[in-house]
């Protein structure tokens, strides 16, 4: 995913856990919740809120939320330095309308302004709100985390009792049944057209924000397949990174050939230790490069001692320590030391395969947190 989307995601994130908070701590105030109370509301709201969010989120931006957790990656190499300004400023500035929307839903004066806000606008927003946020964990879950789908979903809507004054939870049906009620101040009949036009209002929004975080389906089906070269000085390294590289990434989005080390044949390959390994492990062999089909990617493996000059067009160079590949733990050993490393480049590039659900788009540039 590139960075504009990923900064969205995160004000979008952030914006959400605070309408989360200061609705809880509005509702608390409103039913005359003691302070103990009070905070068992926040917490409930805010724990199943950031549960949702991490859970869709996650994915897509990292769902760091947070510009110490931003920075704090940053410590760790997995976030690039340049983009923890950038980050911090989404979170902030999420933050700060995450805060005015809250205020508008609960009826309360803005912190810039005076004005109060009409009852009936307050309820209408509240409504587009907590829709909104719902279709966000269906959307994101269904692309990215669809198993967890029914547990975030009823987080979710619970968590809409806890800061929400109407408690519709975001569902039409619910607002038809709630108005045929004759008991007095659940739900004018009156309102229900209001309360629809909020819910179906929230709910487009949210398909629409998606569709573009996400992009759609039909430039997934004309993305073409991204070609990634393994490079090393000794045979095996490269041969075993590509193979589990083809293992873990998507299909349609990215395929990894080998470049032979320099001098050997068309017919050389790995080691017999590591070819072993691969047969154990079931991994196909990746094909050799064609020097005439172009290349997205270039990965120089840096066995210490081994390195061969750097191509010009290489963009990363993974530097191991040396390993004995003639038997089976060396094998072994560069198989861990390659994995990691494998991970966090398809999790940068948006290669995984678990990110191409339902015929959808892959995100290009999640950063995961953990």
């Amino acid at each position: 995913m590139d960075l504009r989307r990923r900064l969205v995601t995160e004000a979008l994130g952030c914006a959400l856990l605070v309408v989360a908070l200061e609705g809880s701590h509005h509702v608390a105030e409103h039913l005359g919740a003691s302070a103990t109370e009070g905070r068992l509301f926040m917490s409930l709201s805010c724990g199943a809120v950031l549960a949702c969010l991490l859970w869709v989120l996650r994915p897509l931006s990292g769902a760091h939320l947070n510009p110490a957790l931003t920075f704090a990656d940053a410590l760790g190499d997995r976030t690039p330095w340049r983009e923890v300004p950038l980050y911090a400023l989404a979170q902030l500035s999420g933050s700060l309308v995450g805060r005015l929307v809250a205020h508008r839903m609960c009826n309360e004066p803005l912190l810039l302004t005076a004005k109060m806000p009409a009852a009936d606008g307050a309820r209408f927003l509240t409504e587009m709100v907590a829709t909104f946020g719902l279709l966000v964990v269906v959307r994101g879950c269904v692309r990215t985390r669809p198993s967890a789908t029914p547990l975030a979903i009823a987080g979710y809507v619970a968590a809409t009792v806890w800061f929400t004054d109407s408690r519709s939870l975001a569902n039409p049906a619910l607002v038809l049944a709630r108005a045929a009620s004759a008991h007095v101040g659940v739900m004018s009949p009156w309102e229900v057209e209001s309360f629809i036009a909020a819910q179906l209002l929230g709910a487009a929004l949210a398909v629409f924000l998606f569709r573009w975080l996400l992009g759609s389906p039909r430039k997934a089906a004309v993305t073409e397949v991204e070609t990634l070269v393994f490079e090393c000085a000794e045979a095996g390294p490269a041969h075993l990174a590509a193979a589990l590289f083809n293992t873990l990434a998507h299909p349609d989005r990215a395929r990894a050939v080998v470049s032979p080390p320099p001098g050997a044949g068309l017919d050389d390959g790995p080691p017999p230790a590591v070819d072993a390994l691969m047969r154990e492990a079931n991994l196909r062999p990746a094909p050799l490069r064609d020097r005439t089909v172009p290349a997205a990617h270039y990965v120089l493996i840096d066995v210490t001692g081994h390195a061969p000059g750097m191509d010009a067009r290489v963009r990363e160079r993974w530097s191991l320590s040396t390993l004995s590949l003639k038997d089976e733990a060396g094998a072994k050993a560069l198989q861990a030391a390659l994995r990691p490393r494998l991970h966090q480049l398809l999790a940068k590039q948006g290669w995984e395969r678990l990110h191409v659900i339902s015929g959808g788009p892959a995100p290009e540039g999640p950063r995961a947190l953990t």
